[in-house]
């Protein structure tokens, strides 16, 4: 069964592919997993069309998964506010950090307990310069001048 909207594309498809050259043509069908079933379908119809012998397929590009990384958890905050702030003054000192649980509990707040609070996470080795700086009491700020 064709999706919605295939014929449309498919004939769109086939007038773009008129207006190509054959290496054009050539090119884009020896990369087939970048092409939708309509841009195929298209494809191989122009080829025919022309007579041109259907390429063998280069190999995808391989995937790269991102490594996953141990973090530890530095502070729980039943509040999203406290987490931002928390957050931005590690970031601002020059530590990456990240805050798990942070949509949920803006989705409904109510399950911030149930989740255990929106979680504050640093890489271990930088979890004692991150908690010294949270521990440190913020620096007196007027708002009216901008300076401290």
């Amino acid at each position: 069964m064709r999706p919605p909207g295939f014929g449309e594309q498919y004939q769109d498809f086939l007038f773009r592919y008129s207006q190509m050259t054959d290496e054009e043509l050539l090119k884009l069908a020896r990369e087939a997993w970048t092409l939708s079933d309509s841009a195929w379908d298209a494809l191989e119809d122009e080829l025919d069309r022309r007579n041109l012998e259907l390429p063998e397929a280069e190999a995808p590009p391989p995937v790269c998964l991102p490594e996953m990384r141990k973090l530890v958890v530095l502070r729980r905050f039943r509040e999203i506010h406290e987490a931002l702030l928390a957050r931005g003054r590690l970031e601002s000192s020059g530590i990456e950090c990240f805050l798990a649980d942070e949509n949920m509990v803006r989705m409904d707040w109510f399950i911030s307990n149930l989740l255990g609070g929106v979680k504050l996470l640093v890489e271990p080795g930088d979890f004692t310069r991150a908690s010294r700086i949270l521990n440190e009491p913020a620096d007196d700020f007027d708002a009216d001048t901008c300076e401290p």
